[in-house]
């Protein structure tokens, strides 16, 4: 069969209550809905080789698996592929199963999860997995072709990732190809929005990353141009206003920030954005023109300032609190990521004091605070899975659930609760700004998803 006779049906996860893009792998206190711009990315690429594309968002549905099954039945795809992370992975499964019983031949899987785990996703019923970039090789697993790097098989897994150097080459996601106006989140705000992945890898060594370990340790940095002109096209297109970079971090290259900044500025594009980022390097003349080019919000990775040292952080205590004051003096709301491990502190009381001073001190406009999760692919899943004999249930590696993977000697779902409560007690303004400004379905969900992790606890 020639490749414009082949379909490939990209499949989302049925979870809503998780969000699951890139690396991404996490219950959303807030309750967001975040748009699979991941799978459209592959889905553009696809297409361009001419594989006949469409996408099935399975959490738009009631009865997700049904959907997948009348789909399948419809569409009669040739290839099914899907983004398999940890924290969903069980829920995952089944659109395997599902595939596998509706003869269809090719289930390609990608993600971090799977590239860690083979034998387990071939197990599942995997034919394909996507290594390295997943537009790499994605077409080449729905056409059935054999290539050096970037895919394996259940016969052969032993051949490098397939990065894409000249990022450039990428079409823009296939945008078209889902409702846009479907997804919400109260960190973004009212009206459609999308996510962007504009540098790939990370060179820094954080013991709890997968990022090095899916997208490798050195930088691919597109062009100012390309990312703009994708901004530009999601603007004129898709009346998207609002921008989320998933990178690991915007300010990777400075250079680069700076230019796409000035960018946006001179082609005049009025958008708002948001992005994590480094608490170096930093400095308050890329901070300006940030915030003039439409920048709101910086995610910083905060982590635990008292373990710098011990999780390889590259970074020092004074450089975080520098970073804070200074996206704080140019008008850019800040948030906090904290993450809480294992084995450190002698009770629930002495930690969560620590947590919520540590995060004054920052003077954060807002927080979200998640237990460790050692996910397959980082450097310390070897040494929790030793040092804690770790379950291999994967729904309990999910940073904001309400099951740990591992014993602890205190109460991390207790910490978390203390430091939320704390956080908000100190913080009412902030928290009653943020939700007379968003989506009414974000409200709901953020009210449901912030019970099940203030107070819920599953039991196992």
């Amino acid at each position: 069969m020639s490749a414009a006779n082949l379909r490939a049906l990209l499949v989302t996860s049925p979870s809503r209550q998780k969000n699951k893009f890139w690396t991404c792998s996490i219950t959303s206190p807030v309750g967001s809905l975040m748009p699979p711009c991941d799978i459209a990315s592959v889905a553009a690429v696809l297409r361009g080789n001419g594989i006949e594309p469409k996408i099935l968002d399975m959490r738009l549905f009631k009865r997700p698996f049904d959907a997948l099954r009348n789909e399948i039945v419809s569409f009669r795809p040739d290839a099914i592929l899907t983004n398999i992370a940890t924290a969903t992975a069980i829920e995952d499964y089944p659109i395997l199963h599902i595939a596998k019983e509706s003869s269809v031949a090719k289930r390609v899987v990608f993600g971090f999860h799977a590239m860690a785990l083979p034998e387990e996703l071939f197990k599942e019923g995997a034919t394909h997995i996507l290594v390295g970039d997943p537009e790499y090789s994605a077409s080449s697993a729905v056409k059935g072709e054999s290539i050096e790097r970037g895919l394996w098989t259940a016969d052969n897994y032993s051949s490098q990732p397939g990065w894409i150097e000249d990022l450039d080459t990428l079409p823009y996601p296939a945008l078209d190809l889902i409702d846009i106006k479907a997804y919400h989140s109260l960190i973004m705000g009212k009206g459609p929005f999308s996510i962007l992945l504009a540098n790939r890898g990370c060179p820094y060594p954080c013991s709890y990353c997968v990022i090095p370990f899916l997208l490798g340790r050195k930088l691919r940095t597109p062009s100012v141009g390309r990312v703009v002109g994708e901004i530009e096209r999601d603007y004129n297109e898709f009346g998207i206003r609002s921008f989320f970079f998933i990178d690991s971090a915007i300010n990777l290259n400075p250079q680069w920030t700076q230019a796409f900044c000035e960018e946006v500025l001179r082609r005049g594009l009025k958008i708002r954005w948001c992005s994590n980022m480094r608490v170096s390097p930093i400095s308050r003349e890329l901070l300006e023109i940030m915030k003039s080019s439409g920048c709101f919000r910086l995610f910083f990775g905060v982590e635990d300032l008292d373990l710098v040292t011990e999780l390889n952080r590259k970074t020092t205590k004074e450089a975080t609190i520098s970073a804070f004051r200074l996206a704080r003096e140019v008008g850019i709301e800040t948030v906090a990521f904290i993450i809480l491990f294992p084995g450190y502190d002698r009770s629930e009381k002495d930690m969560a004091r620590r947590i919520i001073n540590m995060v004054s001190e920052l003077k954060a406009d807002a927080l979200q605070c998640n237990i460790a999760i050692p996910y397959p692919g980082s450097s310390i899943f070897p040494e929790f899975m030793q040092k804690y004999n770790m379950t291999r249930d994967w729904s309990c590696y999910d940073p904001a659930g309400n099951r740990p993977p591992f014993p602890c000697d205190i109460d991390l779902l207790k910490v978390r609760r203390s430091v939320y409560m704390g956080f908000f007690i100190r913080n009412p303004k902030y928290v009653w700004q943020t939700i007379t400004s968003t989506d009414l379905r974000s409200l709901f969900t953020f009210a449901k998803n912030s019970a099940m992790v203030l107070w819920g606890r599953e039991k196992g």
